[in-house]
């Protein structure tokens, strides 16, 4: 093999290897187990490409993506880190990374923060045309916790609960 070749071969593994770390540093132990909403449960036979959200509001069969979704993690710690989606005078993120990471603060102002912050990220989810994403309806454990400051630990009656 070719020593350049040998080295672009190492770099780029490496380079693989702590992407997963550099891509999501966002702190899982900040965000609920579960949206209150599983993608792709209650399929519409009328709508299709529809699926049950809450309220049995019709949702993108895609929505929500799973907390710990890498697809999810990479976003949101994007937008944390840039302060923003699209533009500051569009969709402005209301917390930076530090404060949403900091998990010994648990204050309900922080937590609405948080909450907005990944409906946010949710409601802009290709994060190239805003409002292109999943509804506040595939997210009612968010949607609660940027009222309440609450983080709920089940479906608490709220979503499709996996019917």
């Amino acid at each position: 093999m070719h020593p350049v070749s040998l080295i672009a071969l190492l770099t780029a593994s490496a380079s693989a290897s702590a992407s997963p770390r550099q891509s999501a540093p966002v702190n899982q132990n900040v965000i609920p187990k579960t949206f209150g909403v599983i993608a792709g449960e209650g399929k519409d036979k009328i709508q299709i490409g529809s699926c049950l959200g809450a309220n049995n509001a019709l949702i993108p069969c895609y929505c929500p993506p799973a907390p710990d979704s890498p697809e999810f993690l990479t976003k949101l710690a994007k937008a944390l880190v840039d302060g923003f989606i699209f533009s500051k005078a569009q969709v402005a993120v209301p917390i930076t990374l530090a404060k949403f990471n900091d998990e010994s603060d648990r204050s309900a102002e922080t937590n609405k923060l948080r909450a907005t912050a990944m409906i946010e990220v949710m409601q802009n989810f290709n994060m190239t045309t805003q409002g292109v994403g999943c509804p506040g309806v595939s997210v009612p454990i968010l949607g609660m916790m940027q009222q309440t400051g609450i983080v709920a630990r089940g479906f608490g009656g709220l979503g499709n609960g996996g019917r």
